[in-house]
C-alpha cells in the first residue's frame, strides 16, 4: 500500500524548493517604485518547473492585490510595483506539474490605503 502511496502523492510534491530574493541593485523597496525580485530554481533540479507559473503579491490591503500568469517560460527576474507601504507577501508557484513554490516577505516604505482593523 505504501508503494502505491508515493507513486500517487510523491513526498516532494508542494514544497518549497523556488527561492525568491530581494535584488540587492535596487533601492530600498517603498510604494509606487519598481521592486525587483530574483528568482532561483537551483532547488528544483534536476526535473526543473514547468509553466504555467503564477506570482501572487498580497499587501497589507486588498486593492493591493496582484496576479500574474506566466505562460511559455518561467521568469528569472519578477517585478511589481506596491501600490502602498506595509509588509507584501510575494508568492511564485507552478500551477500544476510539482506544485512547487517560493515565497518572499517584503517591508515596503509609505502609507498604508486603509489604516489596520482589528481582529
Amino acid at each position: 500500500m505504501s508503494a502505491f502511496l508515493d507513486e500517487m502523492s510523491p513526498a516532494y510534491l508542494r514544497k518549497d524548493r523556488i527561492t525568491l530574493t530581494l535584488s540587492a541593485s535596487g533601492p530600498a523597496p517603498k510604494a509606487f517604485a519598481p521592486v525587483v525580485v530574483n528568482v532561483d530554481y537551483g532547488r528544483c533540479l534536476p526535473q526543473g518547473v514547468c509553466c504555467p507559473m503564477i506570482l501572487e503579491v498580497r499587501g497589507p490591503s486588498s486593492q493591493s492585490y496582484q496576479r500574474r500568469e506566466f505562460l511559455r517560460r518561467a521568469p528569472d527576474v519578477v517585478v511589481f510595483r506596491p501600490s502602498e507601504g506595509g509588509v507584501h507577501h510575494v508568492t511564485l508557484r507552478e500551477a500544476a506539474h510539482n506544485r512547487w513554490w517560493g515565497s518572499l516577505r517584503i517591508e515596503v516604505a509609505g502609507e498604508l490605503l486603509e489604516a489596520p482593523r482589528p481582529l
